[in-house]
């Protein structure tokens, strides 16, 4: 009983601190970090694109935007990920890299004149990855140690989906999700001195819940208004209902003196509803910029291990550019887009600072892209991000970070009618 007493703790002061280790500590918060992006290519322009339509364009947050779509198409991602962390308490840093399958999405036009398309997929949707390790040697009533934590898992979601242009220049869409996955932890104790037995903890839970959302899409705005200054100009926008989660969490503790206690509990959460609105302006055929607003009320978010309030609200803005080089497809190099773009974001998380207040945590990143024409239906996408998350220099942990987005995308066209039927 002293063990289990003095292990719970020190968990209590180690989960106070702020800890630097080769992955965010940031991401340890509720069932992980948020991944919310349109795709790869979306990712060379800041993230941006729901007012965005065409082919090839495989929007994962508006589904009214698959209108445009003219062939059955299948997209794939790979993402990589590098974190450079600073705990300023004590000047440490360190590096953590990761690679992940980031998603997969086919999409199948049906019926062009109505802009009915169907769509299903996968995507990541948290990310729940980070390692620690910290040494204490000033904790009240308790000697040195040192406290190490990973975690590992996070949330996926599968996705089916619709669209549909039910009058000129309006498009609607619709998508329900699955969300299911597994966040695990491991925490260990180690006592510098005797005296103190070391203490080992694992906690798996297991979560899954459903979502839907309903996006609109809003081209041709000259021709809906009768304002020809709009002309070009389309927007859009989407929103996603709150999951509320339900599941199942093990705890396990080992003691070296082979004290072994685990225990099984449900486990349930909720996400709150996130909404955006995007604008884009056609200038020419070859040249295209989006702008998006995003926004998410983590401060309603809680689940069974984190209290409601935990999490701030969320603000996304982000916008770019799209530059079309050449107009022949067929062959590699032939036909080229460009993107750059940037975003902002103020984050849920929370942190404190150098004079002790607490600070929501913001992050600033640059972007660009190029995607390769390979075949008249095939491209490749390369897209790539950095920014800083921290940006007072006040806060006690700071983040460099680096991401890269490879896709694949090839298309086929279906159900087209034959000349003189």
């Amino acid at each position: 009983m002293k063990n289990r007493i003095l292990f719970c703790a020190v968990l209590f002061y180690a989960s106070s601190a702020v800890l630097a280790g080769d992955g965010s500590p940031l991401t340890s918060r509720g069932v992980g970090a948020f991944s919310s992006f349109a795709g790869s290519w979306s990712a060379g322009m800041g993230n941006s694109g729901l007012a965005l339509s065409g082919d090839g364009v495989l929007n994962g947050l508006n589904p009214a935007t698959w209108v445009g779509l003219e062939n059955a198409q299948f997209s794939g991602a790979y993402d990589f990920s590098g974190v450079n962390s600073r705990d300023n308490t004590n000047g440490l840093t360190s590096y953590y890299a990761n690679g992940n399958f980031g998603g997969g999405i086919f999409a199948l036009p049906i019926g062009r004149s109505l802009g009915i398309s169907l769509a299903a997929g996968f995507t990541p949707y948290t990310s729940y990855e980070f390692k620690i390790n910290t040494p204490y040697d000033s904790t009240p009533g308790i000697p040195a140690y040192n406290y190490g934590s990973t975690g590992s898992g996070g949330l996926g979601e599968g996705f089916v989906g619709f669209s549909l242009s039910p009058a000129p220049g309006v498009n609607l869409g619709g998508i329900f999700q699955f969300a299911f996955g597994r966040t695990e932890t491991e925490s260990t104790i180690d006592f510098t001195g005797s005296g103190y037995t070391n203490s080992y903890s694992n906690n798996s839970t297991y979560m899954n819940g459903t979502s839907g959302t309903i996006g609109i899409l809003l081209d041709s705005l000259d021709k809906l208004t009768g304002v020809s200054s709009l002309k070009g100009f389309s927007i859009g926008g989407y929103y996603k209902f709150p999951y509320h989660l339900r599941g199942n969490a093990v705890l396990q503790n080992l003691y070296e003196d082979s004290l072994y206690s685990p225990s099984s509990q449900p486990v349930s959460g909720y996400i709150p509803a996130e909404f955006g609105i995007g604008i884009a302006k056609k200038f020419s055929q070859s040249f295209v910029a989006a702008l998006d607003v995003r926004s998410q009320s983590f401060s309603k978010y809680w689940d069974t291990f984190t209290a409601a309030g935990s999490l701030k609200d969320a603000l996304f803005l982000g916008g770019g550019i799209e530059y079309l080089q050449g107009r022949q497809i067929g062959a590699l190099y032939q036909k080229r887009i460009w993107r750059a773009g940037f975003y902002y974001q103020r984050t849920q998380f929370v942190l404190p600072t150098t004079s002790g207040a607490n600070m929501q945590v913001d992050e600033l990143f640059a972007t660009a892209g190029v995607d390769f024409s390979m075949s008249a239906s095939s491209t490749i996408s390369i897209s790539a991000q950095y920014g800083l998350r921290g940006l007072s220099s006040d806060l006690l942990l700071r983040e460099k970070i680096f991401r890269l987005y490879f896709s694949f995308t090839m298309g086929e066209g279906w159900f087209y009618r034959p000349e003189g039927d």
